[in-house]
């Protein structure tokens, strides 16, 4: 695909600020925890869809039986909360060329999950009380447990929080995620080489299979 190959073919500094490139399964950023996800949280991401592979489900960040942040193949964003996959959805693709602010919220004391591309509130919806009492014990980015779903394009910048980042529409962020005491779980992907990414506190690491580095779109990231 022309977008991914020319994204790829940029990935040529390794001092600089960095992304991971996926080109569709068996693609994957894949962290093994054992820690109990939290009850109220936020999950955030930017990225940049490859268009000419918007026509099938696209994970972004999926905790099974937990979260999911993904597109799904008839092109709707979704943002799910707990096994059964209620949430919140949006009817336009993000695999467009484009960069894009991409977060989805729960609230643990109503159940309420929402949706937000570019800042704006495009879904919201309810489920029952959040059980997490047998979550996957791993995180996966770009990738999901169905082998044949796989993200096409760049991601960079993802972060859990436990509290809930945005209750409305909010500006952009400009800068990068910052780690802080709501922090569960951050990473910036600028390690630019090898095959593992450190999460921003060190705590964890994710296994990069089949991923590229490359040249962040956030550009200096500051």
């Amino acid at each position: 695909m022309l977008l991914l190959a020319l994204l790829q073919a940029c990935a040529t500094d390794e001092s600089g600020p960095h992304a991971l490139s996926f080109d569709g399964a068996p693609d994957c950023g894949t962290v093994d925890l054992t820690d109990a996800p939290p009850t109220t949280f936020t999950v955030e991401t930017w990225l940049r869809g490859d268009p000419d592979a918007y026509d099938d489900a696209r994970p972004f960040v999926v905790w099974r039986g937990v979260f999911e942040l993904s597109e799904t193949d008839n092109g709707q964003v979704i943002f799910t909360v707990g096994p059964d996959g209620v949430g919140a959805s949006h009817p336009f693709t993000v695999m467009d060329g484009v960069l894009h602010h991409v977060a989805g919220t729960y609230d643990g004391a109503d159940g309420t999950v929402r949706l937000f591309v570019d800042g704006a509130q495009v879904g919201v919806g309810g489920t029952p009380a959040f059980v997490g009492d047998s979550p996957d014990d791993r995180v996966q980015v770009g990738c999901s447990n169905e082998a044949t779903e796989g993200f096409f394009g760049v991601l960079d910048e993802v972060r859990v929080s436990s509290t809930l980042r945005y209750t409305d529409d909010f500006a952009v962020p400009t800068e990068i995620f910052k780690n802080d005491d709501d922090t569960f779980m951050l990473f910036h992907f600028d390690e630019g080489v090898g095959t593992v990414a450190a999460s921003a506190d060190g705590a964890y690491s994710m296994e990069l299979t089949g991923t590229a580095w490359v040249d962040s779109p956030l550009g200096g990231k500051d």
